[in-house]
């Protein structure tokens, strides 16, 4: 029975190291979509300007954010367990019901590096965790009043993650992935107001500028396609 067992075991080894998912020159390319779920935090300050006077007002609040995600990813295999690859990600947030009189959409685009260490990598089997760092651009266009006129949050800031995905191939070349993750981001944005409110703000008198300082941390769902050369 030892012996079987010994032999067994042995094998499995063996198979291990002759029919890998991931080499080293393999070139991975990874097409999702997925769900982003996030706490967030968020400082405000507002300056009112009138008669050369500041009014100075600073808020602190907490809330959460739901994106849906559009990931593409690129690795190239630097050795048999090692892969250094480059990310592009889409982010469009969900607005609540109640939000979406003052909020027309909010959307994010992401660009970082990653480094993947390949845990396991059988025959059909590549199981990777990684890890990432880049920089990610935020667009938010709301309604604000007075005369419901528009403006704009935008800015950029860091991105960064930890992701466990598991890739499971049908044939040499083609398969599918599931994927979950931490990621954080933060950054800092600012207001532009659309010409129409800036001449209006103008012609009473007043001078608004509006500062936000936006932190997300939160879990990443994921699944696609994994093709591989």
């Amino acid at each position: 029975m030892r012996k079987i067992i010994l032999s067994l075991a042995l094998y499995f080894v063996i198979t291990l190291v002759q029919a890998q998912s991931f080499e080293k020159g393999n070139i991975n390319i990874d097409l999702g979509i997925g769900i982003g779920v996030y706490g967030t935090s968020q400082t405000t300050t507002q300056t009112i300007t009138v008669n050369n006077i500041d009014s100075i007002t600073k808020r602190d609040t907490t809330d959460g954010a739901v994106s849906f995600i559009l990931p593409i990813r690129f690795e190239y295999g630097i050795s048999d367990k090692i892969g250094l690859g480059v990310d592009l990600t889409f982010s469009n947030y969900l607005i609540d019901e109640e939000d979406k009189i003052n909020i027309n959409s909010v959307k994010a685009f992401d660009f970082g590096l990653r480094f993947n260490y390949h845990l396991i990598s059988s025959d059909k089997n590549d199981l990777v965790v990684g890890l990432g760092l880049g920089i990610s651009s935020i667009k938010w266009d709301f309604i604000t009043s007075p005369q419901n006129q528009t403006a704009e949050f935008s800015g950029s800031g860091v991105t960064w993650a930890i992701e466990l995905k598991d890739r499971i191939y049908f044939s040499e070349h083609f398969g599918i992935f599931f994927s979950l993750g931490y990621k954080g981001y933060s950054y800092n944005l600012d207001t532009e107001f659309s010409p129409e409110l800036e001449s209006f703000l103008n012609s009473v008198g007043i001078k608004l500028k509006q500062e936000i300082d936006f932190t997300f941390n939160g879990v990443n769902l994921g699944l696609g396609a994994a093709i591989k050369f």
